[in-house]
């Protein structure tokens, strides 16, 4: 299962575009004019040449206002609309990522921000973009890289804590309503430490960046491979009892341990201690089975690392 990416943030603006028809700079002002009063939504008309490529922008208001005047519509009706153009207008090729054009609107003054600004695809005319849309998708984008900081490990990708509590709930929510189990991995790493020790944290931060993809590798969709802090990983597998469980398990095992090549280092020091618990055979609720998997990590660790453990329920005192 590959985990949804910020890959929104450096969008371009073409997915802004509106297709706004164009006019050429030769029509005629008082033919504009009828352009705006037949579309009352029409805020702003792209002026083009004979080679469709943007040479001006007319915005609704300052036309309106200008024929308000009295005989203005006989002395300049008949006048091409480039006499009454922006001449320098904001130009960008579809390719324009959304921060770049909301540094050139900053810098060019924010009265564009009414009259939007011109798309074009290989210097043609392609069409218009708003420049309140553009503020409504840096807030949307401001909001998903919000949520993306709140809800996955910065390091490596995959979800964090917070991210895997939701989920373990809205899981134990379903497995309620379905009766199908659900299995926890708890996964801390072996010989991590030396590593960091030996060759510095930027090698250990690699290692654990390859340490979640070949989790990811390990799973299917709909199942979560998450980065609790340091060298500990939890997987939570959907509709999953305890075979199913011991199988990924075993596939995990066998891939941490495999060769770390890191650049320049070889590291074939790393492997892996698992704890496994499964709801509803060893806990009733999220937490209880987040602290049964762990326990048996522990069990895995303390009986020489490289291996796996279920988790045994403590036997009655009664």
């Amino acid at each position: 299962m590959e985990e949804e990416q910020p890959d929104t943030f450096d969008s371009t603006v073409e997915h802004l575009n509106r297709s706004v028809p164009s006019v050429h700079e030769s029509t005629s002002c008082i033919s504009v004019l009828e352009i705006f009063h037949k579309d009352k939504k029409l805020q702003a008309i792209p002026i083009v040449n004979d080679k469709d490529r943007p040479v001006g922008i007319v915005m609704r208001q300052e036309v309106t206002e200008y024929f308000s005047k009295q005989y203005t519509k006989e002395l300049t009706g008949n006048k091409p609309i480039s006499k009454l153009m922006d001449d320098k207008p904001i130009i960008v090729d579809r390719s324009t990522s959304i921060d770049d054009v909301a540094r050139i609107i900053i810098d060019a003054g924010m009265a564009h921000m009414v009259s939007g600004f011109i798309i074009t695809h290989e210097k043609k005319y392609l069409g218009m973009a708003n420049g309140y849309d553009l503020l409504n998708e840096m807030t949307m984008r401001k909001q998903r890289q919000l949520f993306h900081l709140a809800h996955f490990d910065q390091l490596t990708g995959i979800p964090n804590r917070t991210l895997l509590m939701d989920r373990l709930k809205q899981a134990f929510a379903v497995s309620s309503r379905t009766s199908k189990p659900i299995s926890l991995i708890f996964i801390d790493l072996d010989g991590f430490k030396p590593v960091n020790d030996t060759y510095g944290h930027s090698i250990g931060d690699r290692l654990l960046k390859e340490v979640a993809k070949r989790l990811m590798t390990c799973i299917r969709d709909g199942d979560t491979a998450a980065r609790l802090g340091g060298d500990e990983f939890v997987v939570l597998l959907l509709e999953s009892d305890m075979d199913r469980a011991i199988k990924i398990t075993k596939r995990i095992l066998e891939k941490l341990s495999e060769p770390y090549e890191l650049g320049k280092k070889h590291i074939s020091s790393i492997s892996a201690s698992i704890g496994i618990a499964g709801y509803p055979i060893h806990a009733d609720d999220f937490d209880s089975l987040l602290t049964a998997a762990d326990n048996a990590m522990y069990d895995a660790k303390k009986g020489g690392k490289d291996r796996y453990s279920i988790y045994k329920i403590p036997a009655s005192t009664d």
